[in-house]
């Protein structure tokens, strides 16, 4: 069974090395260490390394891209009409 990112991710547990979440996202490890060091990428530190809670990782995946987080599936978009005509989610 093939797991997508978020799901590969919540079966984990226990903190997540650079390396390892960067295999798992496919970037290379510096832009891990850019992103955690901006504060772009949830993470926490173990003496001098820096480690992800793969569960607020996954969190923030889904709240970045907009996936609900009960059904992996993207909210309903509203659209904005003119005047006069029905509204419609995308």
């Amino acid at each position: 069974m093939k797991l997508n990112l978020i799901e590969e991710l919540e079966a984990r547990s226990g903190g997540i090395k650079v390396s390892d979440l960067a295999a798992i996202l496919g970037v290379d490890d510096k832009h891990i260490y850019r992103m955690a060091a901006r504060g772009q990428l949830p993470s926490f530190r173990v003496g001098g390394a820096v480690r992800f809670d793969p569960q607020e990782v996954a969190k923030w995946l889904r709240t970045r891209y907009g996936v609900a987080l009960d059904t992996g599936r993207k909210p309903p978009v509203q659209v904005k009409v003119a005047e006069g005509q029905k509204q419609r989610t995308a």
